[in-house]
């Protein structure tokens, strides 16, 4: 009758438990029986975590031999892996050791373009591989994408077969094992193009501005709408025609309301005041999503004219990505701010894309 437990692999501290087995090859004498070499292994992988529509989507695992183990217990690295050091494994490697190991194995595996010795395919939150060999596997999930986020999950060395030994105390040898996927959520993010008509100019009273507010929600893990972005869109026109500007690193998924604010001194919109359109991601069908206002001339003589303040950041060396996407937290680091004034926003885009 086959046995089988659950191994959960959801960070560090589990990671220990799932890589506890190598310690048996120096208690041996608290193992009741050795490896069976010659059996058949399984694995079954579930995905751990809060995130339902992970379920709708399927993920797929590679898994990948790096040693060969003997009955004892003790690991013979595979040509290639030999670096890795399974063969000096003890019951005080740490969590952390085991994730560098297995990190350094995924390199290898990359740099040499190598094939799994199987896969599967996770489908509704569960997914099998079967008739394995005995030995030590990395466990490679590939990222996977839902139409607003990525989920990306960490590579992890396991044991077939495994047991419990360092939790439960129970020294049996479990040959099909469940473990677990911990994935990690990031958000995408797209973009809008907003597209001005103005079909009437009035020369005489020069330059004329079109100024519009851009505020996006999207709904939090409580339920509850919140803002996740908002800014002020100036177009300055010096003749009738149409001008468009494009605005990215948008959440996907939210909902963003453009409103045309400041319709020019002497001019009148001919379409709505205000629209709405949800972000598409970034690579997804789409992307971006447009808005369009036009304008025309209502006779009037009232000029008017404005300047776009544009604030820059520079970040230090050691600033990561995140840090220079939160304001806040950049203002507080040791990057510099840089000012400059345009004419208006299309010029702070196109000098972004120089």
């Amino acid at each position: 009758m086959k046995m089988k437990k659950r191994i959960k692999q959801g960070g560090a501290a589990a990671l220990a438990l799932v890589l506890a087995v190598p310690a048996l090859t120096y208690q041996s004498v608290q193992a009741a029986t050795g490896i069976e070499t010659d059996r058949s292994c399984s694995v079954e992988f579930q995905v751990d975590g809060d995130f339902a529509e992970l379920k709708t989507l399927d993920i797929d695992v590679n898994l990948y031999k790096v040693a060969d183990v003997e009955g004892t217990g003790a690991y013979t690295a595979l040509n290639g892996f030999q670096d890795l050091g399974l063969d000096k494994v003890s019951s005080e490697t740490t969590a952390q050791e085991w994730e560098e190991m297995a990190g350094q194995a995924a390199e290898l595996i990359h740099d040499q373009d190598m094939e799994p010795a199987e896969r599967a395919v996770i489908e509704e939150g569960t997914g099998m591989a079967g008739d394995l060999d005995t030995g030590m596997y990395l466990v490679e999930a590939r990222q996977v994408q839902s139409p607003e986020y990525t989920y990306s999950f960490t590579p992890y060395l396991l044991s077939l077969p495994n047991n419990y030994y360092s939790s439960t105390g129970d020294d049996t040898w479990v040959y099909d094992v469940t473990t677990g996927l911990k994935p990690e959520q990031e958000l995408r993010y797209g973009s809008i193009q907003i597209n001005k008509t103005l079909d009437s100019y009035n020369a005489t009273l020069g330059e004329t501005t079109f100024i519009f507010s851009v505020e996006a929600e999207k709904e939090n893990s409580q339920g509850t709408m919140e803002n996740v972005y908002s800014d002020v869109i100036s177009l300055v026109f010096d003749g009738p025609g149409t001008k468009s500007i494009e605005i990215g690193n948008i959440p996907a998924g939210a909902q963003v309301t453009v409103t045309e604010v400041y319709s020019g001194a002497s001019y009148e919109l001919t379409t709505a005041e205000s629209q709405t359109l949800t972000v598409t991601a970034e690579g997804e069908a789409g992307n971006p999503g447009t808005v369009s206002f036009a304008n025309t001339y209502n006779g009037e003589n009232n000029g008017g004219s404005s300047i776009v303040n544009h604030f820059g950041y520079t970040a230090p060396e050691n600033e990561t990505g995140a840090d220079v996407e939160n304001a806040a937290r950049a203002a507080q680091q040791e990057g510099t701010w840089r000012w400059t004034q345009h004419r208006d926003s299309t010029d702070i885009q196109n000098a972004a894309e120089e």
